[in-house]
């Protein structure tokens, strides 16, 4: 005799029971289990709750208890084609030697039951794509107007980031903020975090994503090629950030990620089975931006065609920098870090940007603007540059006169003062795509030269140099290598006590590279004494 099991919650009820809803165990998605009148029906692989038209399951039914493996049937149909349906009850009534009375209503309340987990997994899924920002209360926007309207936005900007953790590194925060902002762009800015393991590339990342609204971006530590192509609705990745914690695990999405950068949208074409006809047919997969993406790596060289397309931001690796950071480090421990007020500031930089909205902007300063002839890769630093005064410029829209174009549609224009902002944060980076050497060879380099002056000294000894700066033997040959390739450095002897000797032959090259920096400036004060008269 059949036992009848009474649940312990009501199955009209979703979500009444942890990992149960409308009285499916959904625990296991690819296993959703379902008791009724001493039954247990498993669906092997879940279903689908996408295509609401049709319910193909692979379904197994058994007694529960389960005595005997010979009671069990399983079958794959379609629990919405009538005729698959009856034929299904019948054979479990045989296998399972139970009558049709007894399979009957626990196999429809099942589906009844399905039908609801459905639905209500597709309208959960519908308010994904329609998720709207946090709603602000009045006082919440005042605060936020009146912030946007500080005439020294900026350089308030730059020393919140400081309080809410950022240390040290307060330019590239600066310029990593603004490259955060690009992301209402047609054509997002994307950046590069380079440095030493344990330098502080994630610490970077995170504490300035903090200041960015959680419907605007999507973290992660790694992913896969096939996770772009597979967004859960056609505008996830539109005007989000993308932030990839470490890209070294990312390496089979570089090339795709590489087309997202420059084209904003990446497609491909899969072959999938029709279940149906059983036939394969050609699909095609797309993925549309705008979308920002910013990411953090301990190498430099192999990334070299993505970082072109980025801003690459270098770490402060100094022993200045990392004093400041220990310092921090401890006053945190110590409890004398206010994690109340960071979190208003946060609550302030979030509303903050929930109030920017998109809108043209137009530099009428643009055509008499140049770079310095030094500069690797012109086109794209200087839509770079272009990108970073437009970032400026979109981040004061509250503070500049809205105009309309001749076809009447709203725009506000860049001020010189924009200019000057982005030159000053721009200088760095510019330099560093003037440069030959990669941030960590320039800056073992710089540091080398410094040791050599201080001693008087045109020339050294590789042992010496290695004992002093404290580098891996490996790390230190790869690095004089690369000088010795480059001509800045060459090889004068070989002492067998003391070893390889070296003498350094560019001693001003990167001095002169900083002068052409120089050109931004002069172009600027061009420009106000021509406008500003």
């Amino acid at each position: 005799k059949m036992t009848k099991i009474i649940p312990k919650f009501d199955k009209n009820t979703p979500k009444l029971h942890t990992g149960f809803e409308y009285g499916l165990n959904v625990t296991n998605t690819d296993c959703i289990t379902f008791d009724e009148n001493g039954l247990r029906f498993s669906l092997m692989g879940g279903v689908n709750i996408k295509q609401l038209d049709r319910m193909r399951v692979t379904l197994k039914v058994a007694r529960n208890p389960l005595l005997s493996a010979l009671h069990s049937y399983r079958h794959t149909l379609d629990l919405y084609n009538d005729s698959q349906c009856e034929r299904y009850i019948r054979r479990a009534s045989e296998l399972l030697d139970v009558g049709t009375n007894v399979v009957n209503p626990a196999f429809y309340t099942l589906i009844d039951s399905l039908e609801k987990y459905r639905l209500d997994k597709k309208l959960a899924l519908a308010e994904m794509r329609n998720h709207k920002p946090k709603e602000m209360t009045a006082k919440e926007k005042k605060e936020a107007i009146q912030y946007l309207k500080n005439p020294n936005l900026l350089s308030v900007i730059s020393e919140e980031l400081v309080n809410i953790g950022l240390v040290g590194e307060k330019t590239n925060g600066l310029l990593l903020y603004l490259i955060y902002l690009t992301r209402f762009f047609d054509s997002p800015l994307h950046a590069l975090i380079h440095g030493s393991s344990g330098s502080g590339k994630t610490n970077l990342l995170k504490t300035v994503i903090k200041t960015v609204p959680e419907e605007s971006k999507h973290l992660t530590t790694c992913l896969t090629e096939n996770v772009l192509f597979y967004p859960p609705y056609r505008d996830f990745w539109k005007h989000k950030i993308l932030l990839l914690e470490d890209l070294d695990g990312s390496a089979k999405a570089l090339l795709p990620l590489r087309e997202f950068m420059s084209n904003q949208e990446i497609t491909k074409f899969v072959t999938e089975m029709d279940v149906n006809t059983g036939e394969h047919k050609q699909k095609k997969l797309t993925a549309t931006g705008p979308i920002c993406i910013v990411g953090a790596t301990t190498k430099e060289q192999v990334y070299e065609d993505n970082s072109n397309r980025s801003f690459v931001l270098q770490i402060n690796e100094s022993g200045n920098h990392q004093k400041k950071v220990l310092e921090y480090q401890n006053k945190k421990a110590a409890g004398l870090i206010d994690t109340r007020e960071q979190q208003k500031i946060l609550t302030i930089f979030q509303n903050t940007q929930r109030l920017l909205q998109p809108i043209k902007v137009v530099n009428p300063f643009q055509p008499e603007l140049g770079l310095p002839a030094c500069v690797f890769k012109k086109l794209r630093t200087n839509q770079h540059y272009i990108s970073l005064i437009k970032a400026i410029t979109f981040l004061y829209q509250h503070q500049l006169k809205i105009q309309k174009d001749d076809y009447g549609k709203p725009f506000i224009e860049t001020n010189l003062e924009h200019i000057e902002l982005a030159n000053n944060l721009f200088k760095d980076n510019l330099l560093r795509k003037s440069d030959e050497l990669n941030g960590s060879q320039r800056s073992f380099f710089e540091r080398l030269k410094i040791q050599l002056k201080k001693e008087n000294k045109t020339s050294f000894f590789a042992k010496e140099i290695r004992q002093n700066m404290r580098l891996h033997p490996m790390t230190l040959k790869r690095q004089l290598d690369t000088l010795c390739k480059y001509g800045f450095v060459c090889q004068v002897s070989d002492n067998k006590k003391k070893g390889y000797e070296y003498e350094i032959l560019a001693w001003e090259e990167y001095t002169f590279l900083q002068n052409e920096m120089t050109i931004l400036d002069e172009k600027l004060t061009e420009l106000k004494a021509k406008y500003l008269v």
